[in-house]
């Protein structure tokens, strides 16, 4: 998509500031390399930025047959669909005080997305808080958490299906095949974590290195979570 072209989909999108006008003032986008704990420390990210209590998981607007098959093979959507499902999401009332964004952005279009809408705001007098939280990991740790979260996830509806008891858990294609694991790996470093870092410098910018325990990468979160708070 040309940026011209891009620019004309943004401006149609918020035709009449009317989408903008409704997003909230602060949003956290929070990205990661698969298996890097997203979702384990989404609940320190929104009680220590006062967000509403359950985060928008963009993966769980894409949910069309057709998307699904993609995501399943690892590969990213087209930015246009994935744009609209998410800001017109954040219109949501109960998002004003502040929603933690989970996933997204994941392309070079999708970020500049965000800084569309934040300079947009500027311009209107909002004084938004955008914040790009980024979890990082080596591929080795990408690949083994992804199959090891494969290996419980089947074990665990093994046991429920020869007991009766307990709920099913859901397993990933991607948490299944090496080789789609890599390549998921592979497309967030070369797209998602290029695409993510033009936002440093635009919006405040977190980057933790998520190899370790879940206690060190949380203290060096937390850490530098409050330097930032502090600048804000």
């Amino acid at each position: 998509m040309g940026q011209t072209h891009f620019e004309d989909f943004l401006k149609r999108l918020d035709k009449n500031g009317e989408l903008s006008a409704h997003l909230p003032q602060r949003i956290v986008w929070l990205s990661g390399s698969p298996g890097s704990g997203k979702g384990t420390h989404t609940r320190m990210l929104i009680d220590f930025f006062g967000l509403y209590q359950e985060p928008l998981i963009a993966s769980s607007l894409l949910k069309t047959p057709e998307m699904l098959e993609k995501i399943n093979q690892g590969l990213l959507l087209d930015d246009e669909t994935v744009i609209m499902a998410v800001f017109k999401a954040l219109k949501n009332p109960l998002y004003q005080s502040g929603i933690l964004v989970d996933g997204f952005p994941r392309t070079d279009g999708q970020a500049y997305a965000i800084e569309w809408f934040y300079k947009k705001l500027s311009a209107d007098g909002r004084k938004p808080q955008f914040i790009s939280v980024v979890l990082l990991t080596s591929e080795a740790v990408s690949l083994e958490r992804q199959l090891g979260r494969g290996r419980r996830a089947q074990a665990h509806n093994e046991k429920v299906k020869q007991t009766g008891k307990g709920e099913l858990k859901e397993v990933r294609a991607t948490d299944l095949d090496p080789n789609v694991a890599r390549k998921r790996y592979e497309v967030f470093m070369k797209e998602t974590y290029a695409a993510v870092k033009k936002l440093d410098g635009t919006i405040p910018f977190v980057s933790v290195n998520a190899d370790g325990s879940l206690e060190a990468v949380k203290a060096e979160l937390s850490a530098k979570l409050r330097q930032l708070k502090a600048s804000l």
